[in-house]
């Protein structure tokens, strides 16, 4: 019985996120303006992640205590 009530809520949930997703993809097809505004914040933040990553490996890579043995 536990069982089957975990598979209702987790098929609901499925459903309900599909549908969500449904309607703003609706949405952002209605409407090019906000379809571009969402391309350039994903587009934004994919590159700020990006240079993120690029700094952490460029102080990794400086670290001036990486040679000393303890």
């Amino acid at each position: 019985m536990k069982q089957t009530g975990i598979y209702l809520i987790l098929g609901g949930a499925v459903v309900f996120i599909l549908v969500f997703i449904g309607k703003i993809m609706a949405l952002l097809f209605n409407n090019p303006l906000l379809g571009l505004a969402l391309m350039a914040v994903v587009i934004g933040v994919f590159i700020l992640l990006y240079s993120i990553i690029q700094e952490e490996r460029v102080a990794k890579n400086n670290e001036s205590f990486r040679d000393i043995d303890k």
